[in-house]
Parts: C-alpha cells; sequence; structure tokens
C-alpha cells in the first residue's frame, strides 16, 4: 500500500480504513468502557463508524474528484432513473438465498425450520436504524466513488473484485470485535470471517452488474440494505454462513455469466 500513498483513488481507501478502526477500536473501546455496551452511546459510535467512508469522501473530494462539489458528486449518482424490475430482482435474490440457506441448516441439523429464525426487537426501530448503520453510510464511498474508479483503472472484473475486498477487509475492526464479544476464535470464526470475505466480493460483483443495467446508487443502498436485514432475521451458525457464502458465489457466478454473454452480443 505504499507504494499508492500519492494516488488519491488509494489515499481515500487508506483514510477510511483509519477512521473506522479509529471509530470502532478507540472511540467505541472508551464508550463501552465507561457506559457499556448496550448504550445510546455505542449506537451512536456504529453509526458514525459506517459513515465513515462518506465522512471521508466529503472531506477528500475535491481532491480525488478535482472540480466536483458533493452537489454534482449525487447528482451523477443518482442520475439514472430507478428501475423498479432491478429492486425486485434484488429483493428476490436475497430473499431466495437467505431462505435456502436457513432451509439447508435446518436439514443437516435435523431441527424444525422454524428454530432457524429469530425476530429482531424492537423490530420497527432495528429495521429503520439498519439502514443508517450501513447502506446509507458505506456506499457513497465505495459503490458511489469508488466502483467507477476501480473498474475505470482495472476493468470490470479485476475492478469490482478488488473492491469487494477493500470492502471485505474494512470490516476488521468489527471481526476484532466479534472476536472478542462472540467467538473468541476457533473454527467457527475462521468460517465466519471466510464467509465475510467471500460474501462481500460476491455482492460488489452483483452490484457491479445490476448496475451496469441502473447506474442508480439506489440499487447499491437496496441490495446492502436487503442484505444485512436478512441477517437479522436468523439465528446464525457456521453451517448458515457456510451457505449463504456458495450461494451468493454461485448468484455472483450467474449474473457474471449472464453479463458477460450480454456484452458479447453487443
Amino acid at each position: 500500500m505504499n507504494r499508492n500513498q500519492g494516488d488519491p483513488m488509494w489515499r481515500y481507501v487508506i483514510y477510511s480504513y483509519l477512521a473506522f478502526f479509529f471509530i470502532v477500536l478507540a472511540l467505541g473501546g472508551a464508550v463501552f468502557m465507561l457506559i457499556g455496551a448496550e448504550s445510546i452511546a455505542m449506537t451512536a459510535v456504529q453509526v458514525l463508524g459506517a459513515w465513515s467512508p462518506t465522512i471521508v469522501l466529503i472531506l477528500m473530494l475535491k481532491k480525488i474528484k478535482p472540480g466536483m462539489t458533493v452537489k454534482s458528486f449525487y447528482n451523477q449518482a443518482f442520475q439514472d432513473k430507478i428501475n423498479l424490475i432491478v429492486l425486485i430482482e434484488i429483493a428476490l435474490l436475497v430473499l431466495g438465498v437467505f431462505l435456502a440457506s436457513t432451509w439447508f441448516v435446518s436439514f443437516i441439523e435435523g431441527t424444525p425450520l422454524a428454530s432457524q429464525f429469530r425476530t429482531p426487537v424492537p423490530i420497527a426501530g432495528t429495521v429503520i436504524l439498519m439502514a443508517f448503520r450501513g447502506p446509507c453510510g458505506e456506499e457513497s464511498g465505495w459503490r458511489g466513488y469508488l466502483r467507477p474508479e476501480m473498474e475505470a483503472r482495472y476493468g470490470f472484473f479485476k475492478g469490482n473484485l478488488v473492491l469487494g475486498l477493500v470492502w471485505a477487509f474494512w470490516h476488521i475492526p468489527t471481526w476484532i470485535v466479534e472476536m472478542i464479544t462472540g467467538s473468541g476464535g476457533g473454527l467457527e470464526f475462521v468460517i465466519y470471517i471466510a464467509a465475510n470475505l467471500i460474501v462481500m466480493t460476491s455482492l460488489t460483483l452483483i452490484m457491479g452488474v445490476l448496475m451496469k443495467r441502473c447506474n442508480n446508487l439506489l440499487m447499491a443502498f437496496w441490495i446492502h440494505y436487503c442484505f444485512n436485514l436478512s441477517l437479522l432475521f436468523t439465528v446464525g451458525s457456521k453451517y448458515f454462513f457456510l451457505t449463504i457464502s456458495v450461494l451468493y458465489a454461485v448468484a455472483a457466478f450467474v449474473l457474471l455469466l449472464f453479463h458477460q454473454r450480454k456484452r458479447a452480443r453487443l
């Protein structure tokens, strides 16, 4: 990464990482020790952390996109007319992967399908908060700024592959928190990390394909939100994370195949 420090695009990536690391590990750690995990202050830290890519983007915009204002950036990001068909397809894709994964886990474990579901409480507040914790805060940076830059520099497939890994490894602080407060390491934690890498890279490729059909940032918001929302309703297990990894990788492969065939016909 050192050789890219003079590169505006990679500087943006580095600063987004540093901002998130500081917010989650330093600020979040301080709030945890002083107030505790279950507090409004901790929720505020989580939301702020999710918005770090957008905050860094706005602060750096004049340097990474000379001549562009915040208003013109968002006008460009949302310029395409919203494609309702694509929005429905995204929701069905995420729902299909979620239901198939939960069914497979219930089959493997020999448990009732209903035992694989949980209801977040309070459901309405959680559903609304989920939009601000991830999609709204992250996607301006990842898909609004970085996706076009990565595709222009590395090509469609490699660009989105690199972006997927950048997005995935940006979550390292949350993995550290999960290790400390959750599994504490071991095989299940390794599976959790591997699933994160595969799923986020696959989702990035899926977003890349779908945003070729409708280049509106809402598409990225929507698939990110639907995915995050689906995770709220599962009890989660190593089998579940393994299954969604495989299914999202398959979905990405199929969409890429159709995308390539469509390009070949043009």
